[in-house]
């Protein structure tokens, strides 16, 4: 038993040397796409908000490396300012907080004496829990849209209201350059696969108009369907949807630069 644990202790040391262990900041822009984002790809640079935060990240001798991070962008989308349909009115911004673990594989390995090439393309995937909270500016004031219950949440027959703490999966891919022994500038384009219609606080949802006028209030009416008068007696028996069934997405890209803490 002695001489396994001094074993696994020399072991341990071994594998906690090999290792590099960096860590930095990350600044750039995001972008979202769903029911409220543009149908032309060069729009959606008219949607593109700063974003930034810290990263970590440790890695081995090998190709493969893991980092952590914490993100803060916002969110936005209008269809009066180009998105798919300007005629319906919607908009919504949205503050946003993530927290990821990824893992890196680098496409090109360190050289036999273990020095790293200078520029290495790599691949990214993990996992990312995030916070948003959609909100539009409606008679001169900021609206929380999640509590309105624009689709009828909370009613009975419809959905509970949705969770604006979500999970997601980052992919995508980037290029690390090495600056000196210890310093290094990443730049990637990563998506998040979310699993939740409601980003933009819009959905593909079946809306009965006068249940939300009566139940949850005007302001959720109004902001459900700007284009229905509630004076009119047909709206009665309006039922619509206000966008599609498709998972909502955004993107983050940027620079990340990391300094080796480890010697």
């Amino acid at each position: 038993m002695r001489k396994l644990l001094i074993t696994l202790l020399i072991c341990w040391a071994a594998y906690g040397h090999s290792q590099d262990f960096e860590a930095g900041i990350y600044f750039g822009g995001s972008f979202y796409s769903g029911d409220l984002s543009p149908r032309v790809l060069p729009r959606y640079t008219n949607f593109m908000e700063p974003a930034g935060g810290l990263i970590a990240r440790i890695r081995g001798n090998g190709v493969i490396a893991g980092r952590v991070s914490v993100l803060y962008t916002k969110l936005w989308g209008d269809d009066t300012k180009g998105g798919a349909h300007p005629a319906r009115g919607y908009s919504f911004e949205s503050k946003l907080l993530e927290g990821s673990a990824m893992a890196e594989w680098y496409l090109i390995p360190d050289n036999y004496i273990g020095d790293r090439p200078k520029v290495s393309p790599y691949l990214t995937v993990g996992i990312t829990v995030f916070h948003f909270s959609p909100e539009v500016e409606f008679q001169g004031r900021i609206v929380d849209l999640q509590s309105l219950g624009t689709e009828g949440q909370g009613l009975s027959g419809y959905d509970a209201p949705y969770n604006k703490t979500q999970v997601a999966i980052p992919y995508g891919a980037g290029v690390r350059f090495e600056l000196s022994k210890r310093a290094a500038l990443s730049f990637e384009i990563t998506g998040r696969k979310t699993f939740t219609d409601h980003l933009d606080d819009v959905s593909g949802s079946a809306v009965e108009y006068q249940r939300v006028y009566e139940e949850n209030g005007t302001v959720a009416a109004q902001l459900s369907n700007p284009s229905i008068d509630p004076n009119d007696p047909s709206s009665n028996n309006r039922i619509y949807t206000r966008g599609g069934n498709k998972f909502d997405s955004y993107a983050i890209f940027g620079l990340g630069y990391t300094f080796r803490l480890s010697r």
